[in-house]
């Protein structure tokens, strides 16, 4: 409708006038050019300009960018320490920490009991603390029986070559065989009766020692090794009525306190001539229960002889061991002695060294070894007054390196006092490294 038609209906109440030509010239701009009614009011800053809004954005980016690489570095620079650190402790415990095992499984099957496996594994460490003082440690892991123990575990102070100090742990240097039981060094799977029954091997006690080397002359030298311990116990006394346990096996401490206030003094001396004939002297004294002063004495000697330089006997070494203790104060025992000869002789054909016995091994052997050994323990604990035990072994073993044995064995046993009472056969491997 026209402008005169809109006024004469009402419609401009209160407005002024508006013509025909106004709104259709506003409709056409705001068609044709909508951007040039908004421009002006789509570009008016909100609390700040967007080009300094985006700049600060950005400084606060770079801010936290530089903060992250900086303890970055810091972390990276820290964990190098930390490897450098544990790579010179592993390199330090390298060279002054050695560990080391050795270990045997047996078969064995005697007359008068089943059949079964025995064996046993022990972890060696030893190591420098400094050039003069030096730690060693054996320790019996238990196998098969499940408790484990230390045999031996001691700090040495290097003194002088004559001189020096040991304590801890410390196998009683009492006879040779004690000191040397290891069963990779043994020839026979089991240790003769004399040193279990009289000599309680493995026989190891808390203490203090010295021992030293001297040499006397170009072909003679000495050792000795003395050391001041627990000593052994009353525990070898049985109850009233009761046979007493062969020995003084359950008379070691088991590395527990002293049960009297005297300590035992325990040592032993060598001569050794030529690197080829050793002679041992070893001596024991102590108080063993409470309340008393009654000893237990003892006195062994041992011997082994490798002649070198002689055709005929070069292969052989013969080992000898006695062994005695004397107890005061009682008759169940009152003493205890016993002796073993064994000769072992080695050889290899060398036929066999193309064969699989022989062939990647450097130097293979074979050994033929026999034993002869008595024990006897006077107690009024046996009708007679005393026990007797007679011991034979014939043995054979294969080494294809000097640390790795292969034995075999059978051992006749007689009387009351021995380890076992009947006859069996043995075999055995047994490996150090």
């Amino acid at each position: 409708m026209s402008a005169l038609q809109l006024r004469s209906h009402g419609c401009n109440d209160g407005w002024p006038p508006i013509s025909y030509e106004v709104v259709l010239a506003v409709l056409l701009i705001c068609i044709l050019y909508p951007s040039a009614l908004f421009a002006q009011a789509a570009n008016q800053p909100v609390g700040m300009p967007k080009e300094e809004t985006i700049d600060k954005l950005k400084e606060r980016l770079q801010q936290m960018e530089e903060q992250h690489q900086k303890e970055l570095t810091e972390l990276k620079d820290r964990l190098g320490l930390v490897e450098k650190q544990q790579s010179s402790l592993s390199d330090q415990f390298a060279q002054n920490i050695k560990v080391g095992a050795y270990g045997a499984v047996a078969f064995e099957s005697f007359k008068d009991r089943r059949t079964t496996y025995d064996g046993n594994l022990e972890l060696l460490i030893s190591g420098n603390i400094h050039d003069r003082i030096r730690i060693y440690s054996e320790i019996d892991l238990g196998l098969p029986r499940g408790t484990a123990e230390a045999e031996q575990a001691y700090v040495d102070l290097l003194l002088t070559q004559p001189f020096n100090i040991r304590a801890g742990i410390l196998l009683v240097p009492f006879g040779k065989f004690n000191l040397d039981h290891f069963d990779p060094r043994r020839d026979l799977t089991r240790p003769p009766s004399v040193a279990r029954l009289v000599t309680p091997t493995t026989w190891g006690d808390l203490g203090f020692g010295a021992f030293g080397f001297l040499p006397i002359s170009e072909n003679v030298k000495a050792t000795y090794d003395i050391q001041v311990i627990n000593g052994l116990t009353d525990k070898f006394i049985a109850a009233p009525g009761n046979i007493p346990d062969p020995g003084l096996q359950s008379a070691r401490t088991g590395l527990n306190p002293d049960n009297n206030g005297d300590k035992a003094i325990v040592g032993r001396g060598t001569l050794k001539f030529f690197d080829q004939y050793e002679i041992g002297l070893s001596g024991y004294r102590g108080d063993y229960k409470t309340g008393s002063q009654d000893l237990i004495t003892g006195i062994a000697f041992d011997t082994e002889f490798r002649p070198r330089n002689i055709t005929i006997l070069e292969n052989f070494v013969l080992r000898s061991e006695f062994a005695r203790f004397d107890i005061q104060g009682t008759t169940t025992p009152s003493s205890l002695w016993g002796y073993y000869l064994q000769l072992t002789y080695r050889f290899w054909p060398s036929s066999l060294n193309s064969t699989i016995l022989g062939r990647h091994f450097n130097n293979p052997t074979f050994a033929l070894v026999g034993l002869y050994g008595r024990t006897k323990i006077n107690t009024t604990a046996s009708p007679t007054g005393s026990q007797t035990g007679e011991q034979m072994i014939i043995g054979f073993n294969y080494r294809p390196v000097e640390d790795y044995v292969f034995k075999a064995e059978y051992q006749f046993n007689n009387g009351e006092f021995n380890q076992i009472a009947s006859d069996g056969f043995l075999t055995s491997i047994a490996w150090i490294f």
